[in-house]
């Protein structure tokens, strides 16, 4: 059975980790409310008001980024935090969190590569285009078959208990 530090050590860089996804999530989530619905004053009554803008969309993207988070919580805090609390099962299995966090930094790597390709920095150009998923779509494919074959490369080769 590995030692407990190894399990305290992923629950701290694994809470680290769900903070910078949060963040990053809360971020998309802000922007994307913004180009569904803005505020705008009335200044003749006084009040405001919300105007529907309907500008929303799901990127590529954001999916890498709702699985990384997903994928974080799971194997970077909740996993590690039952083993700390005495789970037998995933005490004996650190190979099994070591290859969803090798699969959740992917996912996220994933996650940047798209964005960079979405928004065209890649080309000195930021311009709105329509056709963002399929130009998202090899990296968003590529970033979550990376993620898997690594997660289970790391999972089997990693030692775990006899």
């Amino acid at each position: 059975m590995p030692n407990m530090s190894f399990f305290e050590s992923i629950v701290g860089a694994g809470a680290i980790l769900c903070g910078f996804c949060g963040t990053f999530l809360t971020f998309r989530i802000q922007r994307e409310a913004s180009y569904y619905r803005q505020p705008v004053a009335d200044f003749q009554s006084g009040e405001g008001k919300d105007v529907y803008i309907g500008l929303t969309h799901f990127s590529g993207a954001f999916l890498l980024l709702i699985l990384g988070t997903l994928s974080a919580t799971v194997f970077g805090f909740l996993l590690p935090l039952l083993a700390l609390a005495g789970c037998v099962w995933i005490r004996t299995k650190p190979n099994l969190v070591v290859g969803g966090l090798v699969g959740t930094l992917i996912l996220i790597a994933a996650y940047f590569w798209a964005e960079l390709i979405h928004y065209g920095i890649l080309k000195n150009a930021l311009r709105n285009d329509h056709r963002e998923w399929s130009r998202e779509s090899p990296v968003v494919i590529g970033g979550i078959a990376a993620a898997v074959i690594l997660a289970v490369v790391a999972y089997f080769t990693v030692p775990g208990a006899p």
